[in-house]
Parts: C-alpha cells; sequence; structure tokens
C-alpha cells in the first residue's frame, strides 16, 4: 500500500510541471549520493523535479548550451545574475566579468542569441529591484537603465516571460514605481532563494499586481514548507523542501511555483545569525545536515515518503498544516554569505569516478552543476555566493 500510494503522490506532483524543463541535475546531489547513499532515494526523487540554471557572470554560463540540448521542447528556467556593481550594498556577491553596461548587454545577447526565439522563462536579477527601492547605492551603479535594457534585449524573443526578481523586503511605493518603468516584463519574482510562506508570498503578489496593473507572480517554494518563523535567511533549520514545481497553484495571479535555490545547497557559513540558522560550507555547496533537515521537515515526507535513512514502509507523520511565519521582519531574498574563505580540501587519494575541477577552475557557487572538489593539492576557496575556485 505504501509503495502505490508513493508513486500516485508522484504521479500527481508531476502532472503540473510537465511543462517545464527538469534540465540538467545539480552536480552537488550526485556528489552527495557518492558520499552518503542514504541520500539517493530523496535525491533521486528531486532529480524528477525542475531546478532553475543560474545564468551568472562570475561563472556558470558555459551551462547554457548543455541545459538548452536538455530541453528541446520543454521550458526552462534561467536566472540571470550579472548586473554591473550587483549586490552593491552587502557586497557577498559582487564582481564579475560585467563592469560596465557595455559588457552586460553582450553578455545577455550572448545568452539570447543561444536561447533563440524558443520558450523560456527568465527570472531577472535576484535583489536588484529591492535595492533601487531601498538603497542609493544601486542608483550609483546604473541598475535602473541596465535593468531597462535587460528586459529590452530579453524581451525580443516573444516567447520569452520575464519576471523580475523583487525581494519582499522592498520598500513597496518605490518597488512598484521602478517595475512600472522596465518596459515588458510578465510579472515579478518573489521569496527567491527564500524561506517565507506560500500563503505570505500570495499576499505579497496580489498587493504588488493590484498596483502594477495586473502583473502575475513566481514563488520560489524550494524551501518555504515550514514558513519563516525566525525570518532568518541562511541555512534555516526550520526550512522544509516546499511544493514541487507546477503551474498549477491554484492563484490566478501566480503563474509557477519554482524551486529557484536547490535544495540543499548552503547558503554560506551562516557565522552571528539567529538560533534557528545552521552553521554550514560555503554558499553553493551542499550541506549534508541541512539536506537531511530539508527533506524530514518538508513537502515529501509530509505526503508520504519515508525520512531520511527510514525505509519506504516506515511509519512518517505529516503535518496538519503548513505554520506560518509570526513576524514580517524583511530579510533577504537572496543568500548573503560569510565572507570568510571556505576551504575543502582535496581527498588525500585520487578516486577515478569522481570528477575534480583543474587549478583555477570553478568548485562551487549557487547554481553551480560541475565538480566541486579539486584535483591534486588545491582547495575549494569562496570567492563570492555564486563563485568558488580551485586555488
Amino acid at each position: 500500500m505504501t509503495a502505490i500510494f508513493l508513486l500516485i503522490i508522484s504521479c500527481l506532483v508531476h502532472v503540473g510541471s510537465a511543462a517545464l524543463c527538469a534540465g540538467l541535475t545539480p552536480y552537488s546531489y550526485e556528489f552527495a549520493i557518492k558520499n552518503n547513499a542514504q541520500f539517493a532515494p530523496a535525491i533521486n526523487e528531486l532529480k524528477k523535479y525542475p531546478v532553475a540554471m543560474w545564468y551568472a557572470d562570475s561563472g556558470g554560463s558555459d551551462a547554457i548550451g548543455a541545459l538548452l540540448e536538455a530541453c528541446p521542447t520543454d521550458t526552462p528556467v534561467i536566472v540571470v545574475y550579472g548586473l554591473p556593481g550587483k549586490d552593491c550594498a552587502a557586497g557577498y556577491s559582487g564582481g564579475g566579468a560585467n563592469y560596465n553596461g557595455d559588457l552586460y548587454k553582450a553578455w545577455l545577447q550572448k545568452l539570447t542569441s543561444q536561447v533563440g526565439n524558443r520558450k523560456v522563462i527568465y527570472i531577472l536579477e535576484p535583489d536588484a529591484v529591492g535595492l533601487l527601492a531601498n538603497n542609493n547605492c544601486a542608483t550609483q551603479n546604473g541598475y535602473l537603465g541596465n535593468l531597462q535594457a535587460a528586459v529590452q534585449i530579453l524581451s525580443a524573443n516573444a516567447n520569452a516571460q520575464i519576471y523580475a526578481d523583487l525581494a519582499s523586503w522592498a520598500i513597496q511605493d518605490k518597488a512598484v514605481a521602478i517595475l512600472k518603468s522596465l518596459g515588458k516584463v510578465t510579472g515579478i519574482a518573489i521569496n527567491t532563494s527564500g524561506y517565507h510562506a506560500t500563503t505570505e508570498m500570495n499576499q505579497i503578489c496580489e498587493s504588488y499586481s493590484k498596483q502594477t496593473g495586473g502583473l502575475h507572480c513566481i514563488i520560489d517554494t524550494s524551501r518555504n514548507f515550514n514558513g519563516s518563523p525566525q525570518n532568518e535567511w541562511c541555512n534555516a533549520r526550520s526550512g522544509g523542501i516546499g511544493a514541487s514545481p507546477t503551474a498549477q497553484t491554484g492563484n490566478p495571479l501566480v503563474d509557477y511555483y519554482l524551486w529557484i535555490k536547490v535544495p540543499g545547497e548552503s547558503d554560506g557559513q551562516c557565522y552571528g545569525q539567529s538560533g534557528d540558522a545552521m552553521i554550514g560550507p560555503g554558499a553553493g555547496q551542499f550541506f549534508a545536515d541541512g539536506f537531511k533537515s530539508l527533506w524530514d521537515q518538508g513537502y515529501f515526507v509530509a505526503h508520504g515518503f519515508p525520512k531520511i535513512g527510514q525505509s519506504a514502509g516506515s511509519p512518517t507523520m505529516a503535518p496538519t498544516s503548513t505554520p506560518a511565519p509570526t513576524t514580517k521582519t524583511p530579510s533577504p531574498s537572496t543568500p548573503q554569505p560569510s565572507a570568510a574563505r571556505t576551504a575543502t580540501p582535496a581527498p588525500s587519494t585520487s578516486n577515478p569516478s569522481v570528477p575534480t575541477a583543474s587549478r583555477r577552475g570553478q568548485c562551487g557557487g549557487i547554481g553551480y552543476l560541475g565538480p566541486m572538489l579539486c584535483s591534486g593539492s588545491y582547495i575549494c576557496t569562496f570567492v563570492n555566493a555564486y563563485y568558488s575556485q580551485c586555488l
């Protein structure tokens, strides 16, 4: 009976995401299974669902071709993250190759030339609108003009759906004015890499939609099953994997639930955060304890799947409701990892079955899908949230 129930649930949750491309399996998942076979059943289930690909100017751009090849008919989800001067307030994810508007436009045109006129969902520049609304540094770095240029370039493809990322902490009236000035956008993406409950995000979506003439929304549900009781943004121990990606959201204003963040990848080391934060590895690296917590407290276990380490026949207790956040304190929508170096020691003996990155090669970062171990004696060194390098 348990096996039949699991099969039914699996079929039900796949229906809504049939048109979304499952894309490339995050390399962190393959790495996790090799290091802990107990994760295999959970990860093999998650691999069935779409996870957004991050197109960043600090690494990860080369995977777009492979993503498109893996999605001949289904719709890929691409996060565009290369704004000159990005993350200008905190600086954790700053840097990158696009240090002026001309380079940014050329970088965007490289992406659109690969995508062509096919159907695609773009999540545009996490936190940019929020920073424009809240911080003068965004104006000083020319965010608005570059965002407008990005929308113009990306919308040349009539089949592109463009959702401007909108942090929940943005000053709303200012954010509304910015959104109205961007040009041809489909809507907004909210809760990117966050933990806030879907019910809370629905309210934010409805508020913005009323003020912008009907913009629609995407909600990142990758880790929001339990909401954010302490408003913790960094490896929240209360987090749980949320509802699977789908277009069947039950809200006419919400076009998709998506997994924009890879469930199980760290937000950063998370020192100095609330009691709800778990100390983890560098941003974008697989976090074993965090993954176990997310899975055991999340959507799939609540719907009958076994917890990590349990057999399919083991009893599980499904929660009767999804707790809502108790406070409304704003929290960032993208991770803000510690600026300290994160060193991943190289294995003492080589294993031919595990790929490694060479000297100065990329070995980690949000949205990165390649090897996470370095060759020889090199160590994986944190550079920013979207790029770690073998040094």
